[in-house]
């Protein structure tokens, strides 16, 4: 157990996941891979799997060493910065063309070996993918916003306004989009049908995640058109008019903020730097969720022909998808084992096994330990919103499922927002999440919305209970209950 003394440990993901495609992460953050491109990679990473819950978890020693390296690179080296636009430009291009092929491709016409070689396709494009785009912004992005926040010495209200991406997330795109296409439907411009299959190939991903089931199909967007056409054409215009109205005006403002500060070349260049990071997150889950997409349904075809349920599918290792033909019954006695009893997974060089009971029990009993200190209830602080201090109702999210008890003015409260939750934000009067650093969804959507939001609270889906009334400080990230 020498592997693994006692320290202290992160937990940077607890989040509804099973086994399959969500294991890839730690593949990719401990390669050799991943180091050749950056110069780094994560020796010690585990993966607890528990009721349907994955919590990803990393030492503190290690992830402050390797934000540290990352953070330098980016701050000091534009030709690494550069090389890594270069390289996650041509892993780009690579699955938009197998995306293309896919899109002609019938599934179910596919032997079994043809289906398992797809899979094995499917998770070699991920990894080549995720090894250039993740580090810099999941490990590095932090440690990188601090280093160029203490270099600009920028208040920090400015400086978090300069540091979100002029470029809109993937939701807010899609926002913009259904009005433009619902009003070119109205006035007979675009046929409804078109209009669809647009918005599906665009933005079809965004509910998948890593796990699905929902894909936002033609048809959902047939449906959503048939509600909206219903709004009157110059309301449809006006809000067209207000997002394009409120972009100019953060241009003007940034402009503006440039000009206050006498800000250089040199620093434009780190705030640019810092902007593209936020832009990965959002493209790698635009590229990375239609691949889980692609990759459920070899699984779902898979479990058609060979009687097997595809939740248990989805507790097998990629590479243990060839034994189904002719191993059935032990991978289906293999995957109800995982899917019932708790386990661990240990990443080292690309590479992963499940750890032992005896050495399961020791490393779940420091965590433990480590969450019972829940008394500080502190986070960052990624947008301040409109004032100092709120107050409202908390909601709490496991899912964005659970949605329906959100209401206007309550404190939208999560793991961590990804883009299916977009409806509930536009609802909540801010977001506090358990994790998250200044490049995550909850962050940018924040600072699109000008809502106040604490993110890396560590705690804040275990102390916090539905219904509490809470105080949050959008200046100094405290969140206090008032009132159970």
């Amino acid at each position: 157990m020498s592997n693994y003394p006692k320290e202290k440990y992160l937990i940077t993901r607890d989040r509804p996941h099973v086994l399959s495609p969500v294991y890839w992460t730690g593949i990719s953050h401990s390669s050799f891979i991943t180091k050749r491109i950056h110069g780094v990679n994560m020796t010690k990473e585990l993966n607890v799997y528990k009721n349907g819950r994955m919590q990803s978890i990393f030492t503190k020693k290690e992830w402050d060493r390797t934000a540290n390296f990352i953070s330098n690179k980016l701050l000091r080296d534009i030709q690494y910065f550069k090389r890594l636009q270069e390289k996650m430009n041509r892993e780009t291009e690579r699955i938009n063309l197998f995306f293309r092929d896919i899109k002609k491709e019938n599934i179910s016409k596919l032997n079994f070996r043809e289906l398992v070689n797809l899979t094995h396709k499917i998770k070699k494009l991920w990894l080549d993918y995720d090894a250039v785009n993740v580090l810099p912004w999941y490990i590095g992005g932090d440690k990188f916003e601090e280093r160029i926040h203490k270099l600009l010495k920028l208040p920090r209200e400015d400086f978090l306004f300069l540091t979100t991406p002029r470029e809109k997330t993937e939701v807010s795109k899609l926002e913009y989009d259904l009005l433009k296409y619902t009003k070119l439907v109205k006035e007979g411009k675009k046929a409804l049908e078109t209009a669809a299959e647009n918005l599906s190939e665009k933005y079809g991903w965004i509910p998948f995640g890593y796990d699905g089931p929902e894909y936002w199909d033609k048809n959902y967007f047939i449906r959503k058109f048939k509600k909206d056409i219903k709004v009157p054409i110059e309301k449809l215009k006006k809000e067209l008019k207000l997002i394009e109205q409120k972009d100019k005006e953060n241009l003007k403002k940034r402009k503006q903020v440039i000009k206050k500060y006498k800000l250089n070349k040199k620093q434009l260049g780190l705030i640019d730097r810092m902007n593209t990071l936020a832009v990965w997150t959002d493209e790698r889950k635009k590229l990375t969720y239609k691949l889980h997409y692609y990759y459920s349904r070899v699984l779902l075809e898979l479990g058609k022909r060979y009687n097997i349920p595809y939740k248990n599918l989805k507790f097998l290792f990629t590479e243990e998808l060839v034994n189904i033909k002719d191993s059935r019954n032990k991978m289906i006695k293999i995957s109800e084992e995982r899917i019932k009893d708790e386990f661990v997974l240990s990443f080292r060089n690309g590479k992963y096994f499940i750890l032992s009971g005896k050495k399961k029990n020791k490393i779940l009993k420091e965590l433990k330990a480590q969450q019972m200190n829940k008394s500080d209830m502190r986070g960052i602080v990624a947008s301040r919103g409109v004032k100092n201090i709120y107050r409202g109702k908390v909601k709490i999210l496991l899912s964005p499922n659970e949605g329906n008890k959100v209401k206007n003015g309550d404190f939208l409260v999560t793991t961590m927002t990804t883009p299916d939750y977009i409806v509930l934000m536009k609802k909540a009067v801010g977001f506090i999440t358990d994790e998250g650093g200044v490049t995550c969804h909850a962050a940018i959507v924040a600072r699109e919305m000008n809502k106040p939001c604490i993110i890396g609270t560590k705690i804040a889906t275990k102390v916090l209970k539905d219904g509490d009334f809470i105080e949050v400080d959008a200046n100094r990230g405290i969140v206090k209950i008032l009132k159970k």
